[in-house]
């Protein structure tokens, strides 16, 4: 076969051929690096063990460590907080039904939801916003979150439940690859996979009380077989069988998740101990006893002194050693002896520095500034702190996004598909079936706790400008303010209703009095 050539414009062959090109030191052994060989983990129960230990001390970490635990906690209460709530956006000429036929729909499904998030638990007492807390707790310390979705039997049903929906939370630590599993090729971590690689079932550890030590031998035992786990399909038909939640990306064929506090576990560790130490010195410093040189030994000490230490009024007891001593205790030497003076000079001048260096570092592993970490913005003026909480907020969005997707909405979508089989949730009698357009029926966007402001001045003349110049909605304000808009006109409304009948009161008007935006794009000077 003739060998295809590119030519040139005239027609000319262009031979091609290897050409050298530049050693690549990062691929190379030789310079400050030639000792660098990273190391792969070339066996599943390898990466299992080194994925179950990290998991172990991040764990450790979240609830013995300051700024681990901080870290945590911030990511999550930004990106949850006191829960996300939905706010149903009904495609209704789509659907071929009327706007207000759409907004009736999308009432009934807010009221579904209301009741439904008190029952959430399937043991009862937490409400879906905790539910939603734990969860990404769960998500950020152990890397992962396993909630199983459980139906509540009818006749189990109490006074305030009206769906079967419920969630179990369980601890990704029962997700594991059972004993007499662990040499089948489709069964990895835990995680039952089809020939192509997608999740169809996991298993889930669930010994008896009396087997192996019961639920104690989840962390270690490798003995339990099949029949001491349940096996729960990833989905029974279209609804999901288990909740896996994790953070793609870190790897390009992920099977289980990997914790937010994993790259900076060093850090974390060795900054907590070294505060350890320097605190302890401080406490050995300050409770420095006060010792008593004394020439003559004990002779000549006040007798009260001689019968304290049990000696006789000649002080010729036997020479005394102090192995322990109480803080602010008063010492008296041996005859010769002479206090050594012990100098604190801890914790060193760039002690501080160094500290803030290292959560700088461990922070910014994390996504997140040491000012979020600390809650420090002492050091920050407007401008910084803003900068700092614009790329904060960027992580907050992405875990936000995340757990909406794969956490929130399927759960919103299962209780409204029940909604509708009970007769709680009732359609337009015109319009597509809910089966046949559920998609579109439960679309909802996600909102969460409002950002705070740095300076709400300039933030809210901010969206003031956005709005009138249409590159934000008022629908989109209210959301990102963690409320809604129509509920927000409809109580704006009975307001103004009532502030027309008390003639001392006064329009709020913007406070440097620029303008009153009254509807996009249309704005009136204050003073007029």
């Amino acid at each position: 076969m003739k060998k295809s050539l590119i030519v040139d414009h005239r027609g000319n062959p262009i031979h091609l051929g290897r050409i050298s090109t530049a050693s690549k030191d990062s691929g190379a052994f030789r310079g400050s690096i030639s000792n660098w060989r990273p190391r792969r983990v070339i066996s599943d129960t390898a990466e299992t063990n080194e994925r179950v230990l990290t998991q172990d001390r991040a764990e450790d970490l979240y609830t013995n460590d300051f700024a681990a635990r901080s870290t945590v906690d911030t990511i999550a209460g930004n990106a949850v907080g006191t829960g996300l709530s939905p706010q149903p956006r009904i495609p209704y000429r789509l659907l071929g039904i009327t706007e207000e036929q759409a907004y009736d729909v999308k009432e009934q499904m807010e009221w579904n939801w209301h009741r439904w998030c008190g029952q959430a638990h399937a043991n009862g007492g937490m409400h879906f916003e905790d539910l939603q807390y734990s969860a990404i707790v769960s998500l950020l310390r152990s890397g992962e979150l396993l909630h199983l979705p459980t139906m509540i039997p009818d006749d189990e049903f109490d006074g305030h439940r009206f769906l079967s929906h419920a969630i179990q939370p369980l601890s990704p630590k029962r997700l594991r690859t059972p004993a007499d599993k662990i040499s089948d090729p489709l069964v990895r971590d835990g995680i039952q996979r089809s020939p192509s690689g997608k999740p169809i079932g996991y298993w889930i550890a669930s010994p008896s009380p009396t087997a192996y030590g019961g639920l104690d031998c989840i962390g270690g035992l490798t003995a339990l077989t099949s029949a001491d786990f349940r096996y729960i399909p990833a989905r029974v038909a279209h609804r999901p069988g288990i909740f896996h939640v994790f953070r793609y990306g870190d790897e390009d064929e992920p099977t289980r998740g990997r914790s937010i506090l994993s790259t900076g576990v060093k850090l974390y560790r060795n900054l907590g101990d070294a505060i350890d130490y320097e605190l302890l010195a401080q406490v050995i410093a300050a409770s420095f006893p006060v010792f008593i040189a004394s020439d003559g030994g004990r002779s000549g000490l006040p007798p009260e002194v001689l019968e304290q230490y049990g000696i006789g009024s000649q002080g010729d007891a036997a020479y005394r050693y102090y192995q322990t001593v109480d803080a602010g205790q008063i010492l008296y030497g041996n005859p010769g002896e002479k206090p050594e003076v012990l100098e604190s000079n801890r914790p060193s001048q760039n002690f501080l520095a160094f500290e803030e260096l290292v959560l700088r570092a461990a922070g910014s592993a994390a996504g997140i500034s040491y000012e979020s970490i600390m809650k420090d913005f002492s050091k920050s003026n407007y401008s910084s702190a803003r900068a700092a909480l614009n790329e904060d907020w960027k992580t907050f969005r992405l875990y936000r996004s995340l757990f909406a997707r794969h956490y929130c909405h399927p759960n919103y979508c299962m209780v409204q598909e029940e909604a509708y089989l009970r007769g709680e949730l009732r359609l337009p009698a015109v319009g597509l079936d809910f089966y046949d357009a559920m998609h579109l029926w439960t679309n909802a966007y996600w909102y969460g706790p409002k950002r705070g402001f740095v300076d709400p001045v300039k933030e809210i003349q901010g969206n003031l400008l956005a709005i009138a110049n249409r590159l934000m909605t008022r629908t989109e304000h209210w959301a990102e303010a963690g409320g809604d808009f129509w509920e927000a006109m409809d109580q704006i409304d009975a307001e103004e209703k009532r502030m027309a009948k008390s003639p001392g009161m006064t329009p709020i008007v913007n406070v440097n009095k620029n303008t009153i935006v009254d509807n996009p794009g249309e704005a009136t000077n204050a003073d007029d």
